[in-house]
């Protein structure tokens, strides 16, 4: 029960308390969703942008299993691109995404997609082998790097990705 409590307080803090917000990441080029993806069509090349919207598309089309999964693999991401980034006050840069996508929505579904992820964060065994299986990004996460002020590709030097990524899921998302 801790643990649920845990990954509750680390996942949804800004979730229903959305305030709305535009444009706070201009990226050079749109984000590449524009619909609510399956888990099937999710792979470790979307970035926390495009999965935080397409799973906020999921939450207005009342797909809540497939938001749900979206979101943990959103909030995964952007926990390891945290920590693979040198500038650390870019770390609120998920909290803004997310205030971003799911501020605009209603707030009844705001709510029932929130007792959709608490439900499955009771059993996250499914969600951590689809996480196992799909790993680590691929892609340069440019959407945070881009709001810091490092110099240079703003990744930290030599970066154990495979450390790393297990970190991500046994400690940020208790994993087994």
């Amino acid at each position: 029960m801790q643990r649920r409590g845990c990954l509750w307080a680390l996942l949804v803090p800004s979730l229903l308390l959305c305030a709305t917000t535009r444009d706070l990441f201009e990226e050079s080029k749109p984000a590449m969703v524009s619909t609510c993806m399956e888990r099937v069509e999710i792979n470790n090349s979307l970035t926390p942008v495009d999965l935080f919207k397409s799973s906020a598309i999921c939450v207005e089309e009342k797909k809540y299993a497939e938001a749900v999964d979206l979101y943990l693999v959103a909030t995964a991401y952007g926990y390891f691109d945290s920590a693979r980034v040198i500038d650390k006050s870019t770390r609120d840069t998920l909290e803004s995404l997310k205030t971003e996508n799911f501020g605009p929505l209603d707030a009844s579904k705001r709510n029932q997609f929130a007792e959709a992820l608490r439900a499955r964060l009771d059993d996250m065994k499914s969600s951590c082998r689809f996480l196992e299986q799909l790993g680590s990004p691929s892609y340069y996460p440019k959407y945070m790097v881009q709001n810091g002020v490092t110099r240079g590709d703003g990744l930290i030097l030599n970066y154990d990705a495979k450390a790393l990524w297990q970190e991500t899921r046994s400690d940020y998302l208790r994993c087994p």
